[in-house]
């Protein structure tokens, strides 16, 4: 009987694949050795190269590479895979490694930890719950993790657009208001969208204590202007006890209970959070926190820029960089 069209188109192609897959030439068996050892590689490491360290968090048993527990040096994780330490750290009696701490808050940083060389931000992601948060911080705190890495990396920045009657001087650090009594603004350089960023602050002016300032965010698109503070993507803190969100004075005065505690020579520490999208402010002399949360869809998008107004003439803002 002779095969009809579609039989002969069948054929054809059934042929082809079998051909295709029992390609079997020394070209096609090592691309095809390259692509394999690419994927399974990290999946290859041996025991005596990289171990496997058993853990006891909490009665709960976990386990992970060594190499993953010393991913950060001089914190106690990495310290107990060292020969030094190794024997002399709490052990239970099948040896594995004890932490009494929270099993839920130890596989939520280890997690992290095991992507931590590919992570682009080097901080940790804090839970969403604000009551985990702080237990998560304690938990880095007491296992020696830096505080950059909880709380934000502290950056390098320096002022760079400005109105024109604002002064840029010590290597763009420092901000100036060198005109008359009218708003003037100035801004970062750098843009955020993601991690955690604590810029440090320094006010200054020679003749007043009270400082009338406004620290914030903007973003980044946002054109230039002398009452940059009322532009809908400014969120900030200003004089006489007004918050800012989307360019409006808070309905509440003293909102989250700013009460404009900003004097002359204090240090203030700016924190952009992006990944909870909220911002907050920090008197080292008052020891007072103030936190804004940022609506990011309507209000203030991604990405940010560290956003200042100064009124008075000789105001003065001095960025301190990390050394």
């Amino acid at each position: 009987m002779t095969s009809s069209p579609a039989h002969k188109i069948n054929d054809k192609i059934e042929n082809k694949n079998v051909v295709i897959s029992n390609d079997n030439s020394p070209k096609s068996s090592l691309s095809l050795s390259k692509v394999e050892t690419k994927i399974m590689s990290r999946f290859c490491i041996s025991i005596e190269d990289d171990p496997i360290i058993l853990l006891n968090i909490g009665g709960i048993h976990m386990s992970t590479r060594r190499s993953t527990l010393m991913c950060i040096p001089n914190t106690v994780l990495a310290l107990a895979c060292t020969n030094s330490w190794s024997e002399k750290i709490t052990h239970d009696n099948d040896g594995r490694l004890f932490f009494d701490c929270d099993p839920n808050l130890f596989q939520y940083l280890l997690n992290q930890l095991r992507e931590w060389s590919i992570k682009r931000n080097k901080v940790f992601e804090l839970p969403k719950n604000e009551y985990d948060q702080q237990r998560f911080r304690s938990l880095c705190y007491q296992f020696n993790f830096h505080r950059d890495l909880i709380d934000g990396i502290h950056r390098h920045e320096i002022f760079n657009k400005i109105c024109p009657h604002i002064l840029l001087d010590e290597n763009s650090t420092v901000a100036i208001h060198a005109g008359d009594y009218r708003y003037g603004e100035c801004r970062g350089i750098n843009v955020y969208s993601s991690g955690i960023h604590r810029i440090i602050l320094i006010l200054n002016h020679d003749s007043m204590d009270k400082y009338n300032i406004f620290i914030g965010i903007i973003w980044s698109a946002t054109p230039m202007q002398e009452r940059s503070f009322e532009s809908p993507t400014a969120y900030g803190w200003a004089g006489g006890k007004l918050v800012y969100l989307r360019g409006i004075p808070s309905s509440v005065l003293g909102y989250g209970g700013y009460d404009s505690d900003l004097c002359t020579n204090d240090t203030i520490e700016l924190t952009l959070n992006c990944q909870l999208s909220l911002i907050s402010l920090f008197n080292h002399r008052t020891k007072k926190f103030y936190q804004i949360p940022i609506d990011t869809r309507e209000g203030c998008p991604f990405p940010w820029q560290v956003h200042i107004n100064l009124y008075e003439t000789d105001d003065r803002v001095k960025i301190i960089n990390p050394t």
